[in-house]
């Protein structure tokens, strides 16, 4: 079954859950060396595209508007004319991930990090792969090989701490979202997907999952996004939210105003939340 976006960041079912206002609208970013220079006139202003860079334009508006199987053709085109462009490969898997085709897009996927073994986008997708399959086991090996060759890139510790959530691996989890913060405070509240280096936030269980990344939010100081959390996390029903008034973690912002109306909250359950406690799978 194909996961459908969040935050698409990240989350459809009791599978999968939006972050803020996010995660992630099907927009999918380039990487940086997939597009090839500008043309440059001898003065050096940009002259008109050359046929290669008006194909390229053109992969990138069908990826935009979704026409994923026009992409592929259009990429495939591009490559045949440079058959080791590993970021064309990559893209290729890219649009087969997003039409389903997960045992294609995991052949070029692959393709793409031998062809450039340095290419922490294809490892971070093909994870993304195995994500989506359910082989959690093997997508965290796909993601800490991605963290391995650049560990300075967001996405696939982000990506990294689902996998480990879906693993009931709790702690690992809120480890690896943080270092996710830490390397880009936006993460989960971007609207786009790069190279699709975040992938489809589906967890098992929103209310706990909310709650997890409440915790990490305050342990980071920043009250306003582990209230927001604490709140995702009560209006799934989660029984426990009132632990974060006695959590160490929560120590730095429990007393701030927006975390403080939440805890109210707890104490005085409006109709709407003891509504949602109440439901099947919450």
């Amino acid at each position: 079954m194909k996961m459908e976006s969040p935050f698409r960041w990240i989350f459809a079912g009791l599978l999968s859950i939006a972050l803020p206002t996010c995660l992630v609208a099907h927009l999918h970013a380039q990487d940086q060396s997939t597009s090839p220079p500008s043309s440059q006139s001898a003065g050096g202003a940009a002259s008109a595209l050359s046929p290669k860079e008006m194909e390229f334009e053109r992969a990138r508006v069908q990826m935009a508007e979704k026409r994923f199987d026009a992409a592929v053709q259009t990429y495939q085109d591009l490559l045949k004319a440079d058959p080791k462009n590993a970021s064309y490969m990559n893209m290729i898997g890219i649009a087969y991930l997003d039409l389903g085709k997960y045992d294609f897009a995991k052949k070029y996927f692959i393709r793409a990090s031998k062809a450039d073994k340095k290419n922490t986008n294809a490892v971070n997708n093909l994870g993304m792969v195995y994500y989506h399959q359910r082989n959690f086991r093997r997508a965290i090996r796909e993601y800490q090989r991605a963290i391995s060759i650049d560990p300075g890139q967001a996405g696939p510790h982000a990506n990294l701490g689902f996998a480990y959530y879906n693993t009931n691996k709790f702690v690992e989890a809120s480890v690896e979202f943080q270092k996710a913060i830490e390397i880009e405070p936006l993460i989960f509240e971007r609207n786009d997907r790069v190279g699709t280096s975040v992938q489809d936030r589906s967890v098992s269980n929103h209310g706990l999952f909310f709650f997890t990344m409440a915790r990490v939010y305050a342990q980071k100081k920043d009250a306003q996004h582990c209230a927001e959390y604490l709140r995702k996390s009560l209006d799934e029903g989660y029984k426990d939210v009132g632990k974060a008034a006695t959590d160490p973690s929560f120590k730095d912002v429990v007393d701030d105003p927006l975390v403080q109306a939440v805890l109210v909250r707890v104490a005085k359950p409006g109709p709407e939340q003891k509504s949602s406690a109440t439901q099947p799978g919450a």
